[in-house]
């Protein structure tokens, strides 16, 4: 990533190991390669397209890569109470619309196997804001993110994403199979930095 915030002792040497994996023509804890969900930023934040419907109580996203769903919620309802919270890669993500713009607050993440960017891991206390409207005559949709996690970073992450409509493309059904993975480099154990 162009500009991250200053990383937590535990989270540096995550993020060392991978810039010395990369130096040696490595990659580093290959875990969507190995067929753990990519979860949320990831997957709001990647190439692979995401069809998104909006019913009266939710916006459904539907992001290609193992055909992740993503819930958003939109009837009022506020985070279940942390004592009964189900971590997830995706989170818990509620929202509200701020005049074009979804608000989409969300939290209560897994943090084994689920990174925010390469050599970059999410903890459980991962905490991500995003303010999510359609741009340029509705042909971009722009997406800020406000990512907080003081167990991996001091203070906000800010970043800002935007991704152009396409309305000629279905979503495939697209699996991670570990058997047809073999093939791939990253997937062994001499190129995987485990």
């Amino acid at each position: 990533p162009a500009s991250i915030p200053k990383l937590k002792p535990e989270a540096q040497k995550h993020r060392d190991a991978y810039l010395q994996a990369i130096k040696e023509g490595k990659v580093y804890r290959d875990d969507i390669g190995q067929c753990w969900p990519a979860g949320v930023p990831i997957i709001m934040t990647r190439v692979w397209p995401i069809a998104m419907i909006q019913l009266p109580t939710m916006v459904l996203m539907i992001q290609e890569l193992m055909n992740t769903m993503r819930f958003i919620y939109l009837d009022g309802r506020q985070h279940t109470d942390p004592d009964i919270a189900v971590p997830s890669f995706n989170g818990e993500s509620i929202g509200h619309w701020e005049n074009d713009s979804l608000v989409v607050d969300t939290k209560y993440f897994v943090a084994d196997h689920h990174w925010i960017d390469s050599g970059i891991p999410a903890s459980d206390a991962l905490h991500i804001v995003e303010r999510i409207k359609l741009i340029n005559e509705g042909k971009t949709l722009e997406i800020e993110y406000t990512l907080t996690d003081p167990k991996s970073w001091e203070g906000d992450w800010k970043m800002t994403k935007r991704w152009q409509r396409v309305d000629d493309r279905d979503i495939a059904e697209v699996e991670c199979l570990p058997d047809l993975n073999d093939h791939m480099p990253t997937t062994h154990s001499n190129a995987n930095v485990r």
